[in-house]
């Protein structure tokens, strides 16, 4: 079965951890759109991840801006490119471009399965507006989904009636091997880590801190992230500079196992969310995690097993957990990683995972859908 596989660069991550598990059944092409800057892997990067697996490859790089017109020429030749295949299904990873899933339209609608990270937007999305009518396209004129949270599957099913929608929660994303830790006993470090944006809550923790910094003097707040408003909106929230250590801006791959190595705990203060990549790379370390109670991390969180979830309505909650956290004994926090470990092997194995999206692609090629996905 020939298998055409259409992402961004944006999602390669979580995409090189699992295409080399698919079934050797099936011939895969792996196409990757890059943007014109900004992009979280190289071609270098992952023409070699594909060369090391025998996938076919085919890369695109983008002259402009995702919003500028002239991609359109660039998108027509990637969407005669999926049409020349003859490929039994077609993925395509949704990242919100109009001009793309206008063109979609061309293809085999029976073929494809369009898999949608974000149904809804996230709050304070920027253009909005652009975003959400790409998405509609999609979601009127197509009928086979595939989302990453039984959440999201709700939501599609909801607004949509008559679509064929799996879900396969994301895979574990790993960067390497972690490097040695520089932990101190007795002190506790928090990880923020991933673009800085309003609907990821920054501001929530670093208030948060602000707070502790006056009861406690053994913990610090590691950020990492690019961030478009940084000097303007959050570093003015930081009124202890010796409990922050931020790297603001573009954060190398092999640099990212440092961070979660140092890590005790991934905080997640996302005011909401549709899944999560740094919960993902946490889970693949094993590094606890502290997170908001946002809907979407409910299916992929397990309270005293991989970390701790606080009250986004109330504001003092924060503060407890990290205060927990900073307050816990070893032997617990060992007994907690203990727990993380047994529940990421039991829900996020890679091999549940492939088989998973083997399913999926055989219904699609099939046309014989099953009724239960979750």
């Amino acid at each position: 079965m020939k298998v055409f596989y259409l992402s961004s660069s944006a999602y390669a991550d979580n995409q090189i951890s699992l295409l080399h598990h698919f079934s050797k059944e099936y011939e895969l092409t792996y196409s990757v759109i890059f943007p014109n800057k900004n992009s979280n892997y190289t071609n270098e990067e992952i023409s070699a991840y594909c060369e090391s697996h025998n996938i076919d490859y085919r890369p695109f790089q983008l002259k402009y801006r995702f919003r500028d017109p002239r991609n359109f020429y660039d998108f027509y030749k990637i969407v005669s490119m999926i049409r020349s295949s003859e490929a039994d299904v077609v993925f395509v990873a949704n990242f919100d471009q109009l001009y793309l899933n206008i063109l979609l339209l061309m293809l085999d609608k029976k073929k494809i399965i369009i898999a949608m990270h974000d149904v809804e937007n996230h709050s304070n999305t920027a253009f909005s507006k652009l975003a959400t009518l790409a998405k509609v396209i999609l979601l009127k004129k197509f009928t086979n989904f595939l989302t990453y949270s039984s959440h999201q599957a709700d939501v599609l099913n909801g607004n949509y009636s008559g679509k064929n929608v799996f879900m396969i929660s994301l895979p574990l994303i790993g960067f390497g091997p972690l490097k040695a830790g520089q932990k101190e006993e007795g002190f506790t470090n928090f990880l923020f880590f991933g673009n800085i944006l309003y609907y990821k809550g920054l501001d929530i923790l670093l208030k948060s801190v602000t707070r502790l910094s006056t009861k406690y003097n053994n913990f610090k707040l590691t950020i990492a992230g690019r961030s478009n408003d940084w000097a303007e909106v959050y570093e003015p929230l930081i009124a202890d500079r010796e409990k922050i250590d931020a790297h603001i801006g573009f954060i190398e791959n092999n640099d990212i196992p440092g961070y979660f190595a140092n890590a005790d705990y991934l905080v997640l203060p996302y005011r909401d969310t549709t899944q999560s990549g740094p919960l993902m790379i946490a889970y693949n370390y094993n590094v606890p995690v502290i997170a908001s109670n946002a809907d979407g991390f409910k299916e992929f969180f397990a309270e005293g097993e991989t970390g701790y979830r606080f009250d986004l309505e109330n504001p003092e909650h924060i503060d407890q957990v990290l205060s927990e956290a900073i307050t816990r004994k070893n032997d617990n926090y060992l007994e907690l990683k203990q727990c993380m470990a047994a529940h990421t092997e039991r829900n996020f194995s890679v091999q549940k995972l492939s088989k998973a999206y083997g399913y999926m692609f055989d219904e699609v090629a099939s046309g014989i859908f099953k009724t239960t996905r979750r």
